[in-house]
Protein backbone atom coordinates (compact mmCIF):
# COMPACT_ATOMS: atom_id res chain seq x y z
CA UNK A 1 0.00 0.00 0.00
CA UNK A 2 1.44 3.06 -0.63
CA UNK A 3 2.49 5.49 2.03
CA UNK A 4 0.75 8.98 1.27
CA UNK A 5 2.45 10.52 4.13
CA UNK A 6 5.97 10.11 1.48
CA UNK A 7 6.01 12.21 -1.60
CA UNK A 8 5.79 10.03 -4.46
CA UNK A 9 8.38 11.23 -7.32
CA UNK A 10 8.63 10.02 -10.78
CA UNK A 11 12.25 11.18 -11.30
CA UNK A 12 12.85 10.61 -15.53
CA UNK A 13 16.27 11.06 -15.47
CA UNK A 14 18.71 8.32 -17.69
CA UNK A 15 20.56 5.63 -15.89
CA UNK A 16 22.72 2.78 -16.56
CA UNK A 17 23.59 4.55 -20.24
CA UNK A 18 26.88 4.95 -21.51
CA UNK A 19 28.86 6.88 -18.78
CA UNK A 20 28.00 10.33 -18.58
CA UNK A 21 27.68 13.15 -15.77
CA UNK A 22 23.48 13.05 -15.74
CA UNK A 23 23.65 9.11 -15.71
CA UNK A 24 26.52 9.37 -12.81
CA UNK A 25 23.89 12.18 -11.09
CA UNK A 26 21.10 9.87 -11.16
CA UNK A 27 22.72 7.12 -10.29
CA UNK A 28 24.19 8.28 -7.04
CA UNK A 29 20.45 9.83 -5.84
CA UNK A 30 18.80 6.06 -6.55
CA UNK A 31 21.94 5.07 -4.35
CA UNK A 32 21.61 7.09 -1.47
CA UNK A 33 17.57 6.39 -1.41
CA UNK A 34 18.27 2.91 -1.85
CA UNK A 35 19.98 2.72 1.45
CA UNK A 36 18.61 5.42 3.26
CA UNK A 37 14.88 6.20 5.03
CA UNK A 38 13.87 9.15 3.39
CA UNK A 39 10.48 11.14 3.32
CA UNK A 40 9.79 10.02 -0.52
CA UNK A 41 9.00 7.40 -2.86
CA UNK A 42 10.86 7.29 -5.83
CA UNK A 43 10.70 5.82 -9.22
CA UNK A 44 13.16 6.05 -11.81
CA UNK A 45 11.85 6.05 -15.57
CA UNK A 46 13.53 6.56 -18.77
CA UNK A 47 13.99 4.75 -21.74
CA UNK A 48 17.00 2.53 -21.34
CA UNK A 49 17.95 2.72 -25.71
CA UNK A 50 22.09 3.63 -25.08
CA UNK A 51 23.38 7.31 -25.20
CA UNK A 52 25.44 9.03 -27.19
CA UNK A 53 29.17 10.54 -26.37
CA UNK A 54 29.48 13.98 -26.65
CA UNK A 55 31.37 13.56 -30.03
CA UNK A 56 28.90 12.12 -31.51
CA UNK A 57 26.92 14.15 -34.91
CA UNK A 58 24.33 16.37 -35.00
CA UNK A 59 22.31 13.94 -37.15
CA UNK A 60 23.55 11.07 -34.71
CA UNK A 61 21.70 12.75 -32.13
CA UNK A 62 18.68 13.53 -33.84
CA UNK A 63 18.03 10.02 -34.73
CA UNK A 64 18.83 8.59 -31.28
CA UNK A 65 16.46 11.12 -29.52
CA UNK A 66 13.81 10.82 -32.07
CA UNK A 67 14.44 6.61 -31.69
CA UNK A 68 14.04 6.94 -27.67
CA UNK A 69 12.02 9.98 -26.88
CA UNK A 70 8.96 8.93 -29.00
CA UNK A 71 8.50 5.58 -26.46
CA UNK A 72 9.18 7.57 -23.95
CA UNK A 73 6.51 9.91 -24.28
CA UNK A 74 3.96 7.01 -25.17
CA UNK A 75 5.05 5.22 -22.04
CA UNK A 76 5.07 8.37 -19.66
CA UNK A 77 1.41 8.97 -20.51
CA UNK A 78 0.57 5.28 -19.84
CA UNK A 79 2.66 5.54 -16.37
CA UNK A 80 1.10 8.76 -15.02
CA UNK A 81 -2.61 7.34 -16.43
CA UNK A 82 -1.42 3.84 -14.39
CA UNK A 83 -0.16 5.47 -11.59
CA UNK A 84 -0.84 8.28 -8.63
CA UNK A 85 2.61 11.17 -8.47
CA UNK A 86 2.74 13.76 -6.93
CA UNK A 87 5.77 15.37 -8.16
CA UNK A 88 7.27 14.37 -11.90
CA UNK A 89 11.29 15.67 -12.37
CA UNK A 90 12.01 15.83 -15.53
CA UNK A 91 16.35 15.72 -15.87
CA UNK A 92 17.10 17.63 -19.20
CA UNK A 93 20.47 18.86 -21.31
CA UNK A 94 18.37 20.77 -23.42
CA UNK A 95 18.98 21.54 -26.81
CA UNK A 96 17.14 19.39 -28.87
CA UNK A 97 15.38 17.76 -25.82
CA UNK A 98 13.61 20.76 -24.72
CA UNK A 99 11.04 20.01 -27.39
CA UNK A 100 10.75 16.56 -25.34
CA UNK A 101 10.32 18.51 -22.17
CA UNK A 102 7.21 20.30 -23.74
CA UNK A 103 5.54 17.80 -24.33
CA UNK A 104 6.41 15.52 -21.71
CA UNK A 105 5.00 18.74 -19.51
CA UNK A 106 2.12 18.92 -21.12
CA UNK A 107 1.64 15.42 -20.26
CA UNK A 108 2.07 15.63 -16.71
CA UNK A 109 0.45 19.01 -16.53
CA UNK A 110 -2.68 17.13 -18.52
CA UNK A 111 -2.83 14.84 -15.25
CA UNK A 112 -2.67 17.22 -12.64
CA UNK A 113 1.02 16.42 -11.45
CA UNK A 114 3.04 18.48 -10.04
CA UNK A 115 6.18 19.39 -12.27
CA UNK A 116 9.65 20.20 -12.12
CA UNK A 117 12.83 20.16 -14.59
CA UNK A 118 15.97 19.83 -13.95
CA UNK A 119 18.39 21.86 -15.81
CA UNK A 120 22.30 19.55 -15.75
CA UNK A 121 23.95 22.21 -18.18
CA UNK A 122 25.95 25.73 -17.60
CA UNK A 123 24.92 27.42 -20.85
CA UNK A 124 21.81 29.38 -19.43
CA UNK A 125 23.66 33.04 -19.62
CA UNK A 126 25.09 32.32 -22.94
CA UNK A 127 21.66 31.23 -24.48
CA UNK A 128 19.73 33.90 -22.92
CA UNK A 129 22.53 36.24 -24.41
CA UNK A 130 22.40 34.84 -27.56
CA UNK A 131 18.28 34.85 -27.57
CA UNK A 132 18.70 31.95 -30.16
CA UNK A 133 16.07 29.45 -30.97
CA UNK A 134 17.44 27.26 -27.90
CA UNK A 135 16.33 29.90 -25.84
CA UNK A 136 13.31 30.17 -26.51
CA UNK A 137 12.87 26.52 -26.25
CA UNK A 138 13.83 27.28 -22.87
CA UNK A 139 11.48 29.73 -22.24
CA UNK A 140 8.81 27.58 -22.88
CA UNK A 141 10.02 25.17 -20.85
CA UNK A 142 10.15 27.28 -17.74
CA UNK A 143 6.52 28.77 -18.05
CA UNK A 144 5.45 25.03 -18.30
CA UNK A 145 7.29 24.00 -15.26
CA UNK A 146 5.88 24.11 -11.31
CA UNK A 147 9.59 24.89 -10.33
CA UNK A 148 13.00 24.74 -12.45
CA UNK A 149 16.14 23.99 -10.76
CA UNK A 150 20.00 24.97 -12.30
CA UNK A 151 23.34 23.52 -10.90
CA UNK A 152 24.99 27.05 -11.22
CA UNK A 153 24.85 30.70 -9.08
CA UNK A 154 25.69 32.42 -12.90
CA UNK A 155 22.22 30.54 -14.61
CA UNK A 156 20.35 31.29 -10.88
CA UNK A 157 21.10 34.38 -11.26
CA UNK A 158 20.12 35.22 -14.73
CA UNK A 159 17.09 33.64 -14.85
CA UNK A 160 15.71 35.34 -11.47
CA UNK A 161 16.92 38.96 -13.39
CA UNK A 162 14.80 37.73 -16.44
CA UNK A 163 11.86 37.75 -13.76
CA UNK A 164 11.42 33.84 -13.17
CA UNK A 165 9.53 32.97 -9.95
CA UNK A 166 9.82 29.90 -9.92
CA UNK A 167 14.34 29.18 -10.04
CA UNK A 168 15.99 26.51 -7.38
CA UNK A 169 19.28 26.15 -7.01
CA UNK A 170 20.85 22.71 -6.39
CA UNK A 171 24.72 21.88 -6.14
CA UNK A 172 25.72 17.86 -7.75
CA UNK A 173 26.59 15.59 -4.75
CA UNK A 174 29.52 13.72 -3.25
CA UNK A 175 28.58 10.18 -3.80
CA UNK A 176 29.40 8.61 0.12
CA UNK A 177 31.12 5.89 -2.51
CA UNK A 178 34.07 8.46 -2.94
CA UNK A 179 34.58 8.33 0.83
CA UNK A 180 34.19 4.44 0.99
CA UNK A 181 36.76 4.59 -1.82
CA UNK A 182 39.00 6.97 -0.31
CA UNK A 183 39.31 4.92 3.40
CA UNK A 184 40.07 1.41 1.40
CA UNK A 185 43.14 3.21 -0.24
CA UNK A 186 44.58 5.24 2.60
CA UNK A 187 47.66 4.30 1.37
CA UNK A 188 48.00 5.78 -1.03
CA UNK A 189 50.35 8.53 -2.01
CA UNK A 190 50.58 11.56 -4.16
CA UNK A 191 53.44 10.85 -7.15
CA UNK A 192 55.35 13.70 -7.33
CA UNK A 193 54.80 15.42 -10.73
CA UNK A 194 52.19 13.07 -11.64
CA UNK A 195 49.15 14.92 -13.67
CA UNK A 196 45.31 13.27 -14.11
CA UNK A 197 42.91 13.99 -16.38
CA UNK A 198 39.25 12.62 -16.01
CA UNK A 199 36.68 13.16 -18.34
CA UNK A 200 35.33 12.52 -21.92
CA UNK A 201 38.10 12.82 -24.18
CA UNK A 202 36.94 15.21 -26.70
CA UNK A 203 38.54 18.34 -28.42
CA UNK A 204 36.08 20.71 -25.98
CA UNK A 205 36.92 19.25 -22.53
CA UNK A 206 40.17 20.61 -23.73
CA UNK A 207 42.71 17.81 -23.94
CA UNK A 208 44.46 19.30 -26.90
CA UNK A 209 45.32 22.27 -24.86
CA UNK A 210 46.32 20.28 -21.93
CA UNK A 211 48.98 18.16 -24.08
CA UNK A 212 50.24 21.17 -25.31
CA UNK A 213 50.52 22.79 -22.38
CA UNK A 214 51.98 19.59 -20.97
CA UNK A 215 54.79 19.33 -23.82
CA UNK A 216 56.72 22.31 -21.91
CA UNK A 217 57.24 21.07 -18.58
CA UNK A 218 59.76 18.90 -17.66
CA UNK A 219 59.69 14.80 -15.91
CA UNK A 220 55.95 14.63 -15.82
CA UNK A 221 53.55 11.82 -15.88
CA UNK A 222 50.31 12.82 -18.02
CA UNK A 223 47.84 10.33 -17.43
CA UNK A 224 44.01 10.92 -19.39
CA UNK A 225 40.95 8.88 -18.15
CA UNK A 226 37.90 7.98 -20.30
CA UNK A 227 36.12 7.31 -23.35
CA UNK A 228 38.18 8.71 -26.69
CA UNK A 229 37.67 7.32 -30.31
CA UNK A 230 40.70 6.23 -32.23
CA UNK A 231 40.48 8.58 -34.53
CA UNK A 232 41.12 11.67 -31.41
CA UNK A 233 43.80 9.57 -29.85
CA UNK A 234 45.48 9.26 -32.54
CA UNK A 235 45.25 13.04 -33.08
CA UNK A 236 46.63 14.11 -29.23
CA UNK A 237 49.58 11.49 -30.09
CA UNK A 238 50.61 13.70 -33.30
CA UNK A 239 50.22 16.90 -30.82
CA UNK A 240 52.35 15.28 -27.94
CA UNK A 241 55.11 14.25 -30.32
CA UNK A 242 57.51 11.51 -31.45
CA UNK A 243 58.14 10.59 -27.43
CA UNK A 244 55.03 11.10 -25.84
CA UNK A 245 54.79 7.61 -24.88
CA UNK A 246 57.86 8.39 -22.52
CA UNK A 247 55.18 11.11 -20.67
CA UNK A 248 51.55 10.46 -21.60
CA UNK A 249 49.09 7.80 -21.22
CA UNK A 250 45.77 7.62 -22.57
CA UNK A 251 44.01 5.00 -20.61
CA UNK A 252 40.91 5.20 -21.71
CA UNK A 253 37.16 4.06 -19.48
CA UNK A 254 38.11 3.40 -15.65
CA UNK A 255 35.99 2.03 -13.25
CA UNK A 256 34.92 4.52 -10.87
CA UNK A 257 36.86 2.78 -7.98
CA UNK A 258 40.40 3.27 -10.45
CA UNK A 259 39.55 6.61 -11.19
CA UNK A 260 39.06 7.36 -7.60
CA UNK A 261 42.52 5.63 -6.91
CA UNK A 262 44.01 7.79 -9.89
CA UNK A 263 42.99 10.69 -8.17
CA UNK A 264 44.36 9.79 -5.06
CA UNK A 265 48.04 9.54 -6.64
CA UNK A 266 48.06 12.69 -8.93
CA UNK A 267 50.32 15.73 -7.91
CA UNK A 268 47.05 17.70 -9.54
CA UNK A 269 44.09 17.27 -11.54
CA UNK A 270 43.32 19.09 -14.45
CA UNK A 271 40.42 19.95 -16.06
CA UNK A 272 40.57 22.18 -18.84
CA UNK A 273 37.37 22.41 -20.14
CA UNK A 274 34.86 24.54 -22.65
CA UNK A 275 32.03 24.44 -20.84
CA UNK A 276 30.80 22.61 -18.23
CA UNK A 277 27.44 22.32 -15.52
CA UNK A 278 28.66 21.09 -12.30
CA UNK A 279 31.05 18.59 -13.34
CA UNK A 280 31.35 15.34 -10.72
CA UNK A 281 34.77 14.62 -11.39
CA UNK A 282 35.46 18.56 -9.77
CA UNK A 283 33.76 17.39 -6.43
CA UNK A 284 34.92 14.12 -6.61
CA UNK A 285 38.75 15.44 -7.21
CA UNK A 286 37.97 17.87 -4.18
CA UNK A 287 36.98 14.80 -2.06
CA UNK A 288 40.25 13.12 -2.94
CA UNK A 289 42.82 15.97 -2.00
CA UNK A 290 43.63 17.01 -5.34
CA UNK A 291 45.59 19.96 -6.15
CA UNK A 292 43.36 21.34 -9.05
CA UNK A 293 43.74 22.91 -12.50
CA UNK A 294 40.69 23.97 -13.93
CA UNK A 295 38.91 26.45 -16.12
CA UNK A 296 36.64 29.41 -15.19
CA UNK A 297 32.94 27.98 -16.39
CA UNK A 298 30.01 26.87 -15.67
CA UNK A 299 29.53 26.29 -11.73
CA UNK A 300 33.48 25.34 -11.48
CA UNK A 301 34.60 29.05 -10.09
CA UNK A 302 31.66 28.78 -7.02
CA UNK A 303 32.79 25.14 -6.50
CA UNK A 304 36.54 26.45 -5.55
CA UNK A 305 35.36 29.88 -4.62
CA UNK A 306 37.82 31.53 -6.70
CA UNK A 307 35.75 34.94 -6.70
CA UNK A 308 36.45 35.10 -2.46
CA UNK A 309 40.44 34.15 -3.19
CA UNK A 310 40.82 31.39 -1.20
CA UNK A 311 43.19 28.60 -1.80
CA UNK A 312 41.12 26.01 -2.82
CA UNK A 313 42.53 25.48 -7.34
CA UNK A 314 43.26 27.32 -9.84
CA UNK A 315 40.97 28.57 -12.70
CA UNK A 316 42.14 29.82 -15.78
CA UNK A 317 40.41 31.04 -19.12
CA UNK A 318 39.34 27.98 -21.44
CA UNK A 319 41.95 27.66 -24.27
CA UNK A 320 44.12 29.89 -22.56
CA UNK A 321 47.68 27.41 -22.95
CA UNK A 322 50.00 30.02 -21.39
CA UNK A 323 47.45 30.32 -18.11
CA UNK A 324 46.67 26.63 -18.22
CA UNK A 325 51.03 25.80 -18.66
CA UNK A 326 51.90 28.37 -15.77
CA UNK A 327 49.36 27.12 -13.23
CA UNK A 328 50.15 23.44 -13.61
CA UNK A 329 53.88 24.42 -13.13
CA UNK A 330 52.96 26.13 -9.55
CA UNK A 331 50.83 23.42 -8.77
CA UNK A 332 54.07 21.21 -9.41
CA UNK A 333 57.02 23.75 -7.89
CA UNK A 334 54.94 25.04 -5.14
CA UNK A 335 54.04 21.93 -3.28
CA UNK A 336 53.00 23.57 0.03
CA UNK A 337 50.58 25.86 -1.54
CA UNK A 338 49.26 22.49 -3.76
CA UNK A 339 48.94 20.62 -0.84
CA UNK A 340 47.19 23.71 0.92
CA UNK A 341 44.94 23.80 -2.37
CA UNK A 342 44.11 20.25 -1.98
CA UNK A 343 43.33 20.14 1.90
CA UNK A 344 41.02 23.13 1.53
CA UNK A 345 39.04 21.99 -1.39
CA UNK A 346 38.31 18.51 0.67
CA UNK A 347 37.21 20.37 3.55
CA UNK A 348 34.77 22.33 1.14
CA UNK A 349 33.25 19.49 -0.73
CA UNK A 350 32.89 17.83 2.77
CA UNK A 351 31.09 20.90 4.18
CA UNK A 352 28.90 21.53 1.51
CA UNK A 353 28.42 18.59 -0.96
CA UNK A 354 28.13 15.91 1.07
CA UNK A 355 25.11 13.74 -0.14
CA UNK A 356 23.03 13.99 2.82
CA UNK A 357 23.19 18.14 2.70
CA UNK A 358 21.85 17.81 -1.35
CA UNK A 359 19.61 15.03 -0.51
CA UNK A 360 17.74 17.12 1.92
CA UNK A 361 17.61 20.06 -0.12
CA UNK A 362 16.49 18.12 -3.28
CA UNK A 363 13.31 16.41 -0.52
CA UNK A 364 12.49 19.83 0.16
CA UNK A 365 12.33 20.84 -3.73
CA UNK A 366 9.89 17.74 -4.00
CA UNK A 367 7.60 18.63 -0.99
CA UNK A 368 6.72 22.03 -1.53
Amino acid sequence: MQNRNKTKVLLCSPYGEKVGGIQRWTGHILNYYNKHETNVELKQFYPNKGGAYQNTSFLARLYLGIKSYLPFLADLQKELKTNQYDVVHFVSSASLSLVRDIISLKIARKRGVKTIVHFRFGRIPELYEKQNWEQKLLHCVINLTDKTVVIDQASYYILNKQGYNNIELLPNPLTPQVAEIIKINSNIEKKDRKIVFAGHVVRTKGVFELVEACKGIENIKLKMIGYVTDDIKGKIKEEAGEDNESWLEIAGEQSFENTIKEMLSAAVFVLPTYTEGFPNVIIESMACGCPIVTTCVGAIPEMLDIENGNNYGICVEPKNVKALEESIQKMLNNREYALECGKNAQRRVNELYSMSIVWNQLEAIWST
